[in-house]
């Protein structure tokens, strides 16, 4: 088993993991990571938030392994008056 260190970086400051978790190989960690910043990203969305999740993983010797990015863009079509919360000019 390996420690990998999860930096949150979803708004300011960053958050650093200083304490990890163990996984049995890299790949766990990366689909791991993947998975929290979705988690993260959904949280925010509900609140309306769009903007990116990016948690940087660290391997034990503190080296960046991954970066994993998690986004959503809404595009709205159509006049403004038919978006809900549209507010008038």
């Amino acid at each position: 088993m390996a420690r990998y260190c999860f930096d949150v970086q979803s708004g300011m400051p960053p958050v650093r993991d200083d304490e990890g978790a163990e996984f049995d190989n890299l790949d766990a960690a990366v689909q791991a990571a993947a998975r929290s910043a979705a988690e993260i990203g959904t949280n925010r969305l509900a609140k309306g938030d769009t903007s990116d999740v990016v948690i940087e993983v660290r391997d034990e010797q503190n080296q960046r392994v991954c970066t994993t990015t998690a986004s959503m863009r809404i595009y709205r079509h159509g006049p403004p008056d038919r978006w809900p919360h549209s507010r008038s000019a």
